[in-house]
């Protein structure tokens, strides 16, 4: 009977040794009869007399001992090759003239994946092609399964379980030197730790694992790895550590500058490190609460899913500011670059995924001829760029989640932190962040620091006055604190005081420059549906400083379920505030701004005519 179709067998000696045909097990037998099959694959094709078989499973062999591994092999051919006729010389187990051997044809087996992975990865380490060698590295590890030849008898298993053993540290060393020359060091700490000890002569180990912790700045802990590696070979063998380990010892001991990688090794090793994050703030003030609480759960490993922190809040709260201020917390947690992107045009619009993963993938080092068309296939070569490394990608002005979704990496190595408007309630997230209004406290300090003290600092209750003006909102102190500061010889009270306190003059106050509280609130009015934009003009002109949905109802003559479903829209993207269950208000600036959009809407017979009409 034919076997042409017969599924390829698989075999395992990486662990307990095991054969597939397809998803079926098949029964190897007694451990001896295992140990033949062992010693067949280990030639790899080769031929193996039966006089080699013999003294490979046994050191005193038994009487008839020859005869017992001909059966052997003639039951293992039996499981191996159910369909295959006695009378057939092809096949998988061949009969030679001088004994057997297992073709390499239709099969496989995880020690020489294994192999050949370690040899491909060895071959892009010598290149500097770190990346690359360290995915090969970590799938020729996945080969393993446990201790090689496990169970199995006989002189040859014994020498050979030896032998892998050892290959299977040396790639283990070689993957974790290869994560160090990325930056790795943190995460290669822990597996160093478990080597060491369980090979306390090991000295190379010691010394990655010296090096790491030097990089992590811990000196004294490196230097307490190295007085227990001397005591260890000094009490058992008697030795001293060799001349590499002793020199290590002394350079670490006198902080050598020259064990610190240079800013470019990475960009040496082929792989291009992007630092696109925005520069901090000198004069960040306050969120101290929040910074604590977005980093403890970014750096908290959470299994297999990519940490993702949102950041919600109305615009002017100061996202942006507590965004870049946890990224540049992180930044060094995140050796393999930092990637940034503005989701919001600047006329408001919703700004594509697909060029931003264009941008991120030229960022990458990707060229430009080979970033594929279309959406889902960009996505799938980002995800695939960043498999791996330790990446921080900072996603500011979100408009939505479906745009965010597109550009998660598949990797929990790295950490994405969105901002946004809109609360994005269905993105799963690691932790979020719901930024309010400053307190007073933090508001008046981040003015002076703006307005560089002087005047403004021996004026506390007038700056208190200004602040709380601006509605504790970063953006309008950061305005008018700058011009302030800009005018030293000015009074506060003249200067500020007079223009912010009249409503109809307060926002014209608040814009300097590029910065413009009334263009910040008004990219989020572009966005809102007719409906929403005529209970936001129009609930503005309630006295008092919340109303209720029966309020609202009967202020806009809608169905208070309709109201409601509304009113609910504008909060979730951050142009209402809701402080309790049914309760609704207005941030001060954000009652203004929406007034005077109601007042240019009455200027407008058709537009104010499009709204009132939606009930």
């Amino acid at each position: 009977m034919s076997d042409v179709h017969t599924p390829p067998l698989s075999f395992a000696l990486l662990g307990t040794p095991r054969a597939r045909r397809g998803d079926v097990e098949v029964n190897l037998g007694p451990p001896q009869q295992q140990a033949v099959l062992a010693a067949l694959l280990l030639r790899r094709g080769q031929t193996v007399t039966v006089e080699e078989l013999v003294a490979a499973v046994w050191s005193d062999p038994p009487a008839g001992a020859v005869s017992i591994v001909r059966t052997y092999v003639s039951r293992l051919r039996s499981a191996l090759e159910p369909e295959r006729h006695r009378s057939r010389t092809s096949g998988l187990l061949r009969t030679t003239q001088s004994g057997y051997c297992v073709s390499r044809v239709g099969s496989v087996c995880d020690l020489e994946l294994f192999d050949r992975d370690l040899q491909a990865a060895e071959r892009y380490f010598v290149e500097g092609r770190f990346p690359d060698a360290r995915e090969l590295l970590r799938r020729a590890l996945g080969h393993w399964n446990g201790p090689p030849l496990a169970g199995l008898p006989g002189p040859l298993a014994h020498s050979e379980r030896g032998r892998l053993t050892e290959l299977h540290l040396l790639c283990q060393e070689r993957a974790l030197e290869t994560d160090m020359n990325l930056g790795r060091y943190q995460q290669a700490v822990p597996d160093l730790i478990r080597l060491t000890s369980e090979h306390p002569l090991r000295e190379r180990l010691r010394q990655l694992l010296m090096l790491a912790l030097y990089h992590c700045d811990r000196q004294a802990e490196a230097l307490a790895v190295y007085h227990d590696a001397r005591r260890v070979l000094v009490e058992e063998l008697g030795i001293e550590p060799t001349l590499p380990l002793q020199a290590l010892h002394g350079r670490i001991l006198a902080g050598d500058p020259g064990l610190l990688p240079s800013v470019d090794v990475p960009a040496a090793a082929g792989l291009r490190i992007p630092a696109q994050l925005p520069a901090h703030l000198a004069d960040f003030t306050g969120r101290v609460s929040e910074t604590d609480t977005l980093c403890s759960a970014l750096i908290t490993p959470g299994g297999f899913a990519t940490p993702i922190a949102v950041i919600t809040g109305m615009g002017g709260v100061g996202k942006t500011a507590l965004a870049v201020h946890v990224a540049h917390r992180l930044r060094e947690r995140h050796a393999d670059g930092q990637l940034y992107a503005d989701l919001t045009a600047p006329d408001g619009g919703r700004v594509s995924p697909d060029l931003v993963l264009r941008h991120f993938l030229t960022a990458l080092g990707e060229p430009m001829d080979a970033i594929p068309e279309g959406l889902d296939r960009r996505a799938a070569r980002f995800r695939s760029r960043v498999s791996g490394r330790r990446m921080l990608i900072l996603l500011d002005n979100a408009c939505d989640v479906a745009q965010v979704q597109a550009l998660l990496p598949g990797s929990a190595h790295c950490t994405v932190i969105v901002t946004s408007r809109a609360t994005l309630g269905s993105l799963p997230t690691s932790v979020r962040a719901a930024v309010e209004p400053m307190s007073i406290d933090s508001a008046a300090l981040m003015f002076t620091r703006v307005a560089g003290g002087g005047s403004a600092q021996s004026k506390a209750e007038q700056v208190r006055t200004v602040v709380e003006l601006c509605g504790r909102l970063p953006l309008a102190i950061r305005i008018a604190a700058a011009r302030h500061a800009a005018r030293p010889g000015w009074d506060l009270a003249d200067t500020l005081e007079g223009g912010l306190r009249d409503e109809r003059t307060r926002l014209a106050e608040l814009r300097l420059d590029d910065l413009s509280v009334e263009r910040c609130f008004d990219l989020g009015y572009r966005r809102l549906t007719a409906r929403q934009a005529r209970a936001f003009c129009e609930l503005a002109g309630a006295d008092g400083p919340y109303f209720t949905v029966t309020d609202a109802a009967r202020t806009l003559d809608w169905e208070p379920a309709d109201t409601v479903r509304v009113l609910e829209s504008l909060v979730d993207v951050s142009m209402l505030e809701s402080p309790r269950l049914g309760q609704y208000a207005f941030h001060g600036l954000m009652r203004v701004f929406a007034r005077q959009r109601a007042s240019h809407i009455s200027g407008e017979p058709g537009r104010y005519a499009e709204l009132s009409s939606l009930d």
